[in-house]
């Protein structure tokens, strides 16, 4: 199915917001009870410099799961039950839309290395190495916010569709480059272009 570009849109955090302290913060489970969001939207982006504290029934936990801290998510390796209750503590950084962005790419990147051998049979052989993404946007230039958060890691969120559906993709990233054009007969544009750090979530 088609999508329209229309209903897009593109969130960075706060760089000059402090990071907010949350504790003991309630998650909500999916059907499988292995991913685990925390239900506050306030807290879903953690600062990922700063730890977070898992518990289940109480307890703190320190294994058995992984954390997603673009999202606000506990994954666990095996699944709970429907009657685990699991929360979380941590900081979490201020996310806002970035208002005036009228188009968003990014591009997925799997590194690669030669390993021909004379075993290949004259053809070349490869191995994947690391996976990486970046991407860049373009607004209509009014204020210097991204000036200011020049080789910051920030989380970029880019919606696919903002309406009830909320797909997106996001990550933490650094914004490596911003151009601003000026044309006399057109109005102001402002490029930015962003390293991806870690992985990128896909949110369908």
């Amino acid at each position: 199915m088609a999508l329209a570009g229309k209903v897009a849109a593109v969130y960075v955090s706060d760089v000059t917001a402090a990071p907010v302290t949350f504790t003991d913060q309630a998650t909500t489970a999916d059907a499988t009870y292995t991913r685990y969001q925390v239900t506050n939207t306030a807290y879903r982006y953690w600062n990922p410099t700063s730890p977070v504290t898992v518990k289940k029934n109480g307890s703190i936990i320190t294994s058995g799961f992984k954390l997603e801290y673009a999202g606000g998510y506990v994954v666990f390796d095996t699944p709970l039950t429907a009657t685990d209750v699991v929360t979380v503590s941590g900081k979490a950084l201020t996310m806002v839309q970035c208002g005036g962005f009228f188009n968003w790419s990014v591009d997925l990147k799997a590194d690669v290395k030669e390993v021909t051998t004379f075993n290949s049979n004259g053809w070349k052989n490869f191995i994947q190495t690391v996976d990486g993404w970046s991407g860049k946007a373009e607004a209509y230039w009014g204020d210097d916010r991204f000036f200011k958060s020049l080789g910051q890691l920030v989380v970029v969120k880019l919606y696919i569709d903002s309406g009830a559906s909320q797909r997106c993709l996001e990550g933490f990233a650094i914004i490596t480059s911003e151009g601003i054009e000026d044309k006399v007969d057109d109005v102001v544009q402002d490029k930015i272009d962003f390293e991806g750090v870690g992985q990128l979530y896909v949110r369908l």
